[in-house]
């Protein structure tokens, strides 16, 4: 992981904090600090190389945004974030394949991504993999437990899945 020694702190505490939180508010302000933590590559350069990728992926322009996330990944390749965001452009091409190695990357580097974690678990539930996703959302309780999406996707699977 390649965040600063105060940023790795922070996320320790809000993590911890996302924990015990119940009130939808205190999750959703808690998660906003996680993601801007996250954002934050510690570069000038790669922040400006990610607000060009994320911009071109809010545009609908996979491949340039492909293209910008791999190369934030050849100057950092330890910066999860980078990984995460390609991840996003390679599943919302269809790159199944792709996007699961580059979650699997993002995990190797923070394994508490709720937003890799979660993705992991739309592709499995679009190439009908049920147990797969609902794995994938038990480990995304343990790390972010009151969420009541995932507690109703995993209903749901339960359910489809006979269990």
């Amino acid at each position: 992981m390649m965040f600063s020694e105060n940023s790795a702190k922070e996320l320790n505490y809000l993590f911890n904090l996302l924990q015990s939180a119940q009130e939808e508010e205190q999750i959703k302000d808690i998660e906003c600090k996680i993601w801007e933590i996250w954002m934050e590559s510690g570069t000038p350069q790669i922040n400006i190389l990610m607000e060009q990728g994320c911009e071109a992926l809010a545009n609908g322009d996979f491949s340039a945004a492909i293209r910008t996330f791999t190369t934030i990944i050849s100057l950092n390749p330890d910066y999860p974030e980078a990984w995460n965001k390609r991840a996003t452009a390679y599943y919302l091409r269809g790159n199944y394949k792709s996007s699961i190695e580059d979650i699997r990357q993002t995990l190797d580097r923070e394994n508490r991504h709720f937003g890799a974690l979660s993705g992991l678990a739309s592709i499995y539930l679009t190439i009908g993999d049920f147990k797969g996703a609902l794995k994938t959302y038990e480990n995304l309780l343990k790390i972010y437990p009151y969420d009541q999406n995932f507690k109703k996707q995993m209903s749901l699977l339960r359910k489809k899945l006979d269990i």
